[in-house]
């Protein structure tokens, strides 16, 4: 059983538009399962069905504010769930880790689940159903009508709140100061932020004076700095404000990069021989690397990415206080130890780490897609 993004559904009686698709792995074991983020008509909150063991396990559950599952429910499930695939609209990248727990009530029916984010916890209820009852809706409008009402939807919804969070800022503003105020960098940085436009890889390379442009080739805008490959990796993520969709060691390229991705753009991060560090940065292509080549990337900086994202307070030191990838992960001790050293003993040269506050919503886990 597998369906496509902006599929619509009818479940029983019930009618949904498929707006979110996520594909997991159990870190430990084979085992994968896929999540789907449903809407309705009448709303746009997430409602999650989950397909495993090629649809004969599926259940449909939301999230509760409830911490802990109903008495008489055992636990039923445990492990570390890692992202191998996303589509549509959605906020889950590929290599996105958590921990989770499934609980059951005593017939089987109810489910309850934790999601543990690196400290962010998440909790959802449901129920099992019969893959029987979830099938496509044949009388609904075609995948494409569905994904264009939703996008426009959204672009006005954001055009909206944009137009009146800027107008309401920029009033405050004038009236605070005897005119409209010459804001630094920095300011217009922190302001795009608030409104929900962050900076791209390109705009933070251009701002930031410790980085120099040379003489690129083609569509590719070449960068030389005087601060190591690792500390550029992580200055380039909070420079965005860890809104990437991918970051790490490429091991299989002779010159080992990091590389970091964003929707796009991306930039190829490498140790010169006169002891600078050189970044060529170009526009986004897409990853056609095998899952299973991805899930063997080292996950240091995507790491890092959400602890950015997030606004984590601890910054870069924690980094190297969450649970390193598996010790056979080709590109994982490089990188830990980049990342280490960094925190342990960041170059005076480098940016303090930003703070950014941006939203992040709870994530995906195992019969939960959250």
């Amino acid at each position: 059983m597998d369906f496509d993004c902006w599929t619509s559904l009818k479940i029983g009686e019930a009618s949904y538009i498929i707006v979110e698709k996520i594909r997991y792995k159990e870190k430990t074991s084979d085992d994968v399962w896929t999540e789907y983020g449903l809407i309705t008509s009448d709303s746009d909150a997430r409602i999650w069905l989950t397909v495993a063991d090629n649809g004969l396990s599926c259940s449909l559950s939301t999230l509760v504010t409830e911490s802990k599952p109903p008495k008489r429910y055992r636990l039923h499930d445990t492990g570390t769930q890692v992202v191998t695939g996303v589509w549509g609209d959605t906020d889950a990248a590929v290599g996105d880790m958590a921990k989770y727990e499934q609980y059951e009530s005593a017939d089987g029916e109810q489910t309850f689940f934790v999601e543990n984010r690196w400290g962010n916890r998440s909790y959802a209820a449901g129920r099992k159903l019969n893959a029987a009852v979830i099938i496509r809706d044949e009388l609904a409008p075609a995948p494409h009508w569905n994904a264009l009402r939703f996008r426009l939807k959204s672009v006005v919804r954001e055009a909206i709140t944009s137009t009146a969070l800027v107008f309401l800022i920029c009033a405050g503003l004038v009236f605070l100061t005897d005119g409209f105020p010459n804001l630094s960098v920095r300011d217009w940085h922190e302001f795009r932020n608030f409104v929900g436009a962050s900076y791209t890889l390109r705009e933070h390379l251009a701002d930031t004076p410790y980085y120099t442009e040379q003489r690129g080739e083609d569509d590719a805008r070449i960068y030389t700095a005087q601060i190591d490959p690792a500390t550029a990796a992580l200055d380039l993520i909070e420079g965005v404000d860890g809104m990437v969709q991918d970051a790490f060691i490429e091991k299989a390229a002779a010159d080992a990069p990091l590389v970091i991705r964003t929707q796009q753009e991306i930039a190829r991060i490498t140790s010169a021989a006169d002891g600078t560090t050189h970044i060529i940065l170009t526009e986004t292509t897409p990853d056609l690397t095998p899952a299973a080549e991805k899930l063997e990337r080292g996950y240091v900086l995507m790491r890092y990415a959400e602890l950015v994202r997030t606004g984590d307070q601890r910054g870069r030191a924690g980094v190297v206080l969450q649970e390193s990838p598996r010790a056979d992960t080709p590109s994982a001790a490089p990188a830990d130890r980049a990342a280490s050293a960094t925190a342990a003993a960041p170059p005076t040269t480098a940016p303090a780490p930003t703070t950014s506050a941006s939203e992040e919503t709870p994530r995906r886990m195992r019969h939960l897609a959250h």
